[in-house]
């Protein structure tokens, strides 16, 4: 299973928590199950990521919820509410009947997954459009230094 995992973070910086120990860390990397799910949350959000962005790639990953929000007259975060309640729903009816129709619950779960990164994304984009909005950070690429 490890040989699965050999990608370079050279544009990602990620510190450590400091109550997660070298050991601990190997631990959670070595649990396949684990290691499974999160290598099928990334197919799945890299796959789907590249109908969704419309050509943006990594450049905007949360391209989609803003298109269909501009469509449909509502917000980012609302149309991200759209699209995770269908794999909410699909969960739902899992734990109530057993089964789903369209595609195999676990690929439900992963979704629900990437999607709450993406939330993420956009909460993050929220924040930073709310600072600009505030005045107290400066929007890309401008600068009040002559």
């Amino acid at each position: 299973m490890n040989d699965l995992v050999k990608m370079s973070f050279d544009k990602v910086e990620v510190e450590k928590p400091s109550h997660i120990d070298n050991e601990s860390l190997l631990r959670i990397c070595r649990n396949e199950h684990f290691l499974k799910s999160v290598i099928d949350c990334w197919n799945i959000y890299d796959v789907k990521g590249k109908d969704y962005t419309r050509g943006l790639g990594d450049l905007d990953r949360t391209n989609n919820f803003k298109q269909a929000a501009s469509f449909n007259k509502i917000s980012p975060l609302q149309a991200w509410g759209t699209y995770f309640y269908k794999h909410v729903s699909a969960v739902f009816r899992y734990i109530g009947d057993g089964h789903v129709e369209s595609e195999p619950i676990a690929g439900r779960i992963h979704d629900m997954i990437n999607y709450s990164i993406l939330l993420l994304l956009l909460v993050k984009e929220n924040r930073r459009d709310q600072e600009i909005k505030e005045g107290t950070l400066e929007p890309k690429g401008q600068s009040n230094r002559g």
